[in-house]
């Protein structure tokens, strides 16, 4: 029996159900060349950079901002004491200044006076630059035309503070529950012989990646003044957890191959690979925003070819490429049942 709801030339479910992998496989590949020429189209490039230095200057402000929060937040010495060292663990530092400057950072995060507060509040406010620079990139990938009032879009950032302090602080409990579970998980795959298997890696390497592409996907929906929906945001998320993901394994052949710049930048080293890696990070934030943004745009075939479309996209990258003209539409008259 037909179903009533279905609009009149729609195929039943299991054909869809079929289809819906190549359906899948059709549209990421007319996205993805549209989000790679948007990339450069849209100069997310300057922008990544412009995340990258902003991130430089505004990560100490940020950490001292964040030990504050957690030194009158948490009550466990143990826990609070994890917290600060992996926010201390983030900034470009050698194993011998990290002590020195942890000490400095919980120094100088005790408002014990007004001009103490005052400080921290001075601290808060350059913390938010690197945060208006990353709404601001995204807003660009996604072609947000209308942004937020001043007032509101400084609220923005000082939520995105916010929500960095509850993610460290997640971050930290991720941490101890997943060594918790890698161990019970390592033992039971242990017993079964399966022990350093493909399960125990993709459990290892799996869990990190579902959470970037949660918070990714968290930041796609709710930063940028533009609402997409779900699914496109979810696209985005996951193209941006993977390179993230790749470029994580690839830092530390990054980190080897610039061990021989200390001979020529000294101590500066650190801060050179931190900024490269903070602008290929960015640049991943940037391209997956790219994809959202062309997923959640309608499908118009214009009956263009893949392949052709394609090539008018790589070619574009080189010489001015016009877009494809619409088909000639056929005029209605009074007899059509459209």
């Amino acid at each position: 029996m037909d179903d009533p709801t279905l609009v009149p030339g729609t195929p039943p479910w299991p054909v869809r159900l079929l289809r819906w992998p190549l359906d899948l496989l059709r549209t990421l590949f007319r996205v993805i060349p549209q989000a790679v020429d948007g990339y450069f189209f849209d100069r997310c490039t300057q922008h990544a950079a412009g995340i990258a230095y902003r991130v430089l200057f505004s990560l100490v402000p940020l950490s001292i901002v964040l030990v504050a929060i957690f030194g009158i937040v948490l009550r466990d010495d143990d826990l609070r004491h994890r917290v600060i060292q992996e926010i201390v663990d983030t900034l470009p530092l050698s194993d011998k200044g990290t002590a020195d400057v942890t000490r400095e950072i919980e120094k100088l995060a005790k408002p014990a006076s007004g001009l103490g507060l005052i400080s921290l509040l001075v601290f808060g406010w350059a913390a938010t630059g690197m945060m208006a620079a990353l709404r601001t990139g995204l807003e660009v990938a996604m072609r947000v035309e209308r942004r937020r009032p001043a007032a509101r879009g400084k609220l923005v950032d000082v939520l995105l503070v916010v929500g960095t302090a509850a993610l460290v602080v997640g971050a930290v409990l991720l941490n101890l529950a997943t060594q918790l579970v890698s161990d019970s998980v390592g033992r039971l795959i242990g017993s079964i012989g399966l022990a350093g298997g493909l399960f125990e890696h993709g459990f290892r390497d799996g869990v990190p990646v579902i959470l970037t592409a949660g918070v990714v996907l968290i930041l796609y929906r709710f930063v940028p003044a533009r609402r997409l929906t779900s699914r496109d945001a979810l696209a985005g998320a996951i193209v941006t957890a993977i390179l993230l993901f790749v470029i994580s394994l690839a830092s530390g052949y990054i980190v080897n191959r610039t061990r021989n710049l200390g001979n020529i930048y000294g101590s500066l080293t650190l801060v050179l690979v931190f900024l490269y890696t903070m602008y290929l990070y960015a640049s991943a934030l940037l391209l997956g925003a790219e994809v959202a943004a062309a997923w959640s745009r309608p499908t118009e075939d214009l009956g263009e070819p893949l392949k052709r479309h394609v090539r008018r996209v790589v070619l574009g990258l080189f010489v001015h490429q016009e877009p494809p003209a619409p088909p000639p539409t056929r005029p209605r008259v009074p007899t059509d049942p459209r």
